[in-house]
């Protein structure tokens, strides 16, 4: 039987949330390596400092969910600030990662200075992109699955599976982490200062402990941005989906959910553009060039075949002739 999530707040609805985090935490035992794929900014943390990193951002999630409680702020007062609570979830996760690594306030004072969310294209991409979801997850959290009326699901607001929820608790945990994280590296002015950093607090996936290494990773990042940036983003959009990241028993795995995404067509750039122009095309083009393909490789066969056929039948005429001329001069 499907577990549904609670549709208005109340003591099941607690309940349920207070499962929601303990069977989340639970996860952090498994295996957390990167099975997707594509890259990660934490792929760089050993074990241990992935899961500091997600204890880390889901206490400040927890106050956060408590500040919004005391507050008393609406599903509308969410949505409005949703982009200033996810830059601001981020900026405390990243505070107190820090400060659970050694207790100083200089690590702070080095590694976290206020970084310009909207300079930062990646960055800003990335939150404009799941604040969406984390909307949802927090409007799921603190008012039930009532206040979320949204019909392109595939279910009604009654009907909403918990699993759907941990979805999203998981998928805004790790890329928001990943942001932290990339935070935290973009404070470093050089590969040394990175690798220092790693080394120095114990940090370091064995993997990335030489330079050469870290090297590679940042080049990879770096194309593999650009690639989100310009291809993958535009064309999630225009397949209406999201791509979410599973905690699973083998690692940390992608899959996709579908979503409308409407509103973010209208902001992409004309790049991006470019890339929905290129699918249309290639959607109109490519079934009318397989037809083609595939009655010119019929005609072909069929030359083919006759050709075959009748040079063979020639072939067998050619042989019984030159024997019964030799059999008549006998």
């Amino acid at each position: 039987m499907t577990r549904l999530w609670p549709t208005n707040s109340g003591t099941d609805l607690n309940n349920e949330v207070a499962y929601l985090f303990f069977n989340i935490k639970n996860k952090f035992s498994h295996n957390l390596a990167n099975y997707t794929n594509f890259f990660l900014y934490i792929d760089l943390l050993n074990i241990r400092s992935k899961q500091v990193l997600f204890e880390s951002f889901l206490d400040e999630l927890e106050i956060l969910i408590l500040d919004i409680v005391e507050l008393n702020l609406s599903p509308e007062n969410i949505k409005a600030l949703n982009y200033k609570i996810v830059c601001d979830l981020i900026k405390k996760s990243k505070k107190r990662f820090l400060e659970s690594l050694v207790d100083t306030k200089s690590i702070l004072k080095k590694y976290a200075p206020l970084n310009l969310f909207m300079e930062d294209n990646y960055l800003s991409l990335i939150i404009s992109e799941y604040k969406i979801i984390f909307q949802k997850l927090l409007i799921y959290i603190v008012f039930g699955s009532s206040a979320i009326q949204d019909s392109s699901l595939g279910f009604t607001y009654a009907s909403t599976p918990s699993s759907y929820v941990a979805i999203l608790l998981e998928t805004s945990l790790i890329q928001l982490s990943n942001l932290v994280l990339y935070l935290v590296l973009d404070s470093c002015t050089s590969l040394l200062q990175i690798s220092a950093f790693l080394n120095e607090y114990k940090l370091c996936n064995p993997c990335y402990l030489s330079i050469r290494s870290l090297a590679y990773f940042k080049n990879v990042l770096t194309y593999q941005n650009l690639i989100y940036l310009y291809i993958d983003y535009p064309k999630s959009i225009y397949n209406s989906r999201y791509r979410v990241l599973l905690i699973s028993s083998h690692g940390i795995i992608a899959k996709y959910i579908y979503s409308s995404r409407f509103e973010d067509m209208i902001n992409l750039s004309t790049g991006q553009f470019f890339t929905i122009l290129f699918i249309e095309i290639q959607d109109l083009i490519i079934p009318k060039l397989e037809e083609i393909l595939l009655i010119l490789g019929k005609i072909i066969l069929y030359i083919f075949i006759n050709l075959c056929s009748n040079s063979f039948i020639l072939i067998i005429k050619i042989i019984t002739s030159r024997l019964y001329t030799q059999e008549k001069n006998k």
